[in-house]
């Protein structure tokens, strides 16, 4: 009875030591060794597609205003009015004006709004020219469409792949 019981005890601390082994981890489904050519082929067409647009862009805002700068996102800026505000950073809130056209002149819209600067309320593009500013400035913006509304663009009002020019008033 004695050696039975010895034996069971053994026989469970050696089953509790086996299972304590930590299991390998697992490669996620998603997270395969294999290479999904068509997205490393859409990934080659869009960036080969930016690069035609920021050459085209420079062209374009130099032609227009020497005075216009680029920033390293890839947006062209210039500053039309320098006013007496305070700058805006991330959690900023602020009143703008803007006239939103594309390059060929196309006036698609003009209105005025309050913006949350980080917030993800308007185009990325856009409220990264905005950290730029200080309250009481306006500017201009050329927002490459890979900055702007991408290759879906924002159906009706904007076509997928277009660049956009922003003229900018922000208010104290």
């Amino acid at each position: 009875m004695f050696k039975i019981k010895n034996t069971i005890a053994l026989l469970f601390v050696f089953v509790m030591l086996l299972s304590c082994n930590r299991q390998k981890p697992q490669l996620p489904s998603n997270k395969g060794s294999e290479t999904d050519t068509s997205t490393v082929s859409l990934l080659t067409i869009n960036r080969n597609l930016a690069k035609k647009e920021d050459v085209c862009l420079k062209q374009y805002a130099l032609h227009k205003d020497k005075s216009f700068k680029r920033n390293e996102l890839g947006f062209w800026y210039k500053i039309d009015h320098t006013g007496k505000g305070n700058g805006i950073k991330d959690s900023t809130v602020c009143k703008i004006s803007y006239r939103l056209s594309t390059l060929k002149g196309k006036e698609l819209q003009n209105e005025m709004k309050q913006v949350a600067i980080g917030k993800k309320q308007v185009a990325t593009g856009l409220e990264e020219g905005l950290k730029l500013m200080n309250k009481g400035d306006s500017a201009t913006f050329i927002i490459p469409w890979y900055l702007a509304y991408g290759m879906k663009g924002s159906e009706p009002l904007i076509p997928p792949y277009t660049s956009l020019i922003y003229k900018i008033k922000v208010y104290n």
